[in-house]
């Protein structure tokens, strides 16, 4: 299983995000799609690695949406966590705070 992260352009509304999820959950080989507004943001679970242009072909079908992969970068000292998770502890407060 292959699981990848994408940017998704285009989305304006939870009724974009549903759209989005729908087309990609349509893609053959796709287990899984969770798809976010804020930050716009698809993660896709595959069975195998689908190349990009036809999960692209999926979403423009449904409408004027743009996927672009995001390439993490880890070093030797972090744990390799997705950015939107970074982006989303680094805003958090603490509750004892």
């Amino acid at each position: 299983m292959q699981v990848k992260m994408f940017e998704v352009k285009g989305m304006h509304c939870e009724g974009c995000v549903h759209t989005v999820r729908q087309a990609l959950q349509s893609v053959p080989g796709v287990i899984d799609a969770q798809v976010t507004l804020n930050p716009a943001q698809a993660i896709i679970s595959m069975e195998d690695e689908l190349p990009l242009s036809r999960l692209q072909e999926a979403v423009s079908q449904s409408g004027h949406y743009n996927l672009s992969e995001i390439q993490e970068q880890t070093s030797t000292t972090s744990a390799k966590r997705p950015s939107f998770f970074k982006k989303w502890f680094s805003h958090k407060k603490s509750c004892c705070s």
